[in-house]
């Protein structure tokens, strides 16, 4: 994703440079802690709650700022691209649960939500499919591609040899002139 103001802030910040008006850098700080807990929770009212920003500010501060906007969107995308792969490690490894007896554990056993793996093998079927023709496009783009580079390489080769062979023959002929030249005036 692409970097936004809060994050070239948060750096500047890092780095020292600091902010002249204390009122900026506390809303700028606010700002932080709700995309960060949004990013984590992928819920705006727990996130809102935790940066202790009222409802509305904070949807004036969206309305009314399009980088804001748009650092929401991304910690909202990141926070359920997050929450995808949770669920996706619990459909492939399953949840521990204990089994109790009469008040006392006598096993653990795993469970697997096979709904929840179904829903995500749909969601992602399409996607597959897409990146399994893109990888067979891109092999058999391959082969004509190297066939015209096969091609370019021989006819580079073959003007090399000529230039090569002319440069001799021209320094072959060059080696001859002054043996000429070194004959007559020896005579």
């Amino acid at each position: 994703m692409s970097e936004t103001v809060y994050d070239r802030e948060q750096q500047a910040e890092e780095q020292g440079e600091v902010q002249c008006d204390p009122r900026a850098a506390h809303k700028a700080a606010k700002k932080r802690v709700f995309l960060e807990q949004l990013t984590i929770t992928s819920s705006i009212k727990q996130s809102r709650e935790v940066a202790g920003i009222p409802n509305s500010t904070l949807h004036s501060w969206k309305n009314n700022d399009p980088d804001f906007a748009a650092a929401w969107l991304k910690a909202l995308a990141e926070g359920y691209a997050l929450l995808e792969m949770e669920m996706l490690e619990r459909a492939r490894h399953g949840v521990e649960r204990k089994i109790f007896y009469h008040g006392k554990h006598v096993e653990t056993v795993r469970d697997y939500d096979h709904k929840t793996a179904l829903t995500l093998l749909r969601m992602h079927k399409e996607t597959v499919a897409l990146v399994r023709a893109a990888q067979a496009e891109l092999a058999v783009e391959k082969e004509p591609v190297r066939d015209t580079l096969d091609e370019k390489l021989k006819k580079i080769n073959v003007r090399l040899r000529a230039f090569q062979a002319e440069k001799r023959r021209k320094r072959l002929g060059a080696d001859h002139d002054e043996e000429r030249a070194s004959v007559i005036d020896d005579a």
